[in-house]
């Protein structure tokens, strides 16, 4: 029997990919919703890594082409000294802190990002390109103490499903 998931929690609602000459320029909308158990244990101090994962692939007649997999890491946690919420990212290092929980995880569901280089076989002036995104709590990356729950209770399972977005070019 497999572990339940718990999908309605992350929903990738917008997604905006652009190619431009060796680079493809992402704007995403995550609705990022956490269980009663994980906003506790933000609270309690256990930070909380969200990995959103895209996809570019090169749609084909049999089968589409992976072409490139990138993820950006976001660190949640709270600091209670001064009651306020930090988001970092831990690709870029950039951080900021929120009043509320509520205001962190809209904060973390707004990303823009340039995933770069693109593979030479990249033909910006073909459209036949898709990517795939898919918003999810990094389980691996909890406190060795919290892990064997989080992999078998659904309260800790939280991903979205992958989603699919035509890209644009220029």
């Amino acid at each position: 029997m497999q572990p339940e998931f718990v999908r309605a929690d992350f929903v990738v609602t917008e997604v905006k990919a652009r190619l431009d000459r060796n680079d493809l320029y992402v704007s995403t909308r995550i609705q990022l919703d956490l269980s009663e158990q994980a906003e506790l244990a933000v609270e309690n101090g256990v930070p909380l890594v969200v990995l959103t994962e895209f996809v570019l692939m090169r749609d084909g007649f049999l089968w589409d082409e992976t072409l490139l997999e990138s993820r950006i890491r976001q660190q949640l946690r709270y600091h209670s000294l001064a009651d306020r919420y930090v988001v970092e990212n831990l690709e870029g290092g950039e951080m900021n802190t929120y009043s509320s929980v509520s205001k962190a995880l809209k904060s973390m569901g707004v990303l823009r990002s340039r995933l770069s280089p693109l593979p030479a076989e990249v033909d910006i002036d073909r459209p036949e390109y898709t990517l795939e995104v898919r918003s999810r709590l990094d389980i691996n990356r909890l406190p060795a103490a919290l892990r064997p729950l989080a992999f078998f209770s659904p309260s800790w399972r939280l991903s979205s499903d992958w989603t699919k977005w035509q890209v644009t070019n220029q």
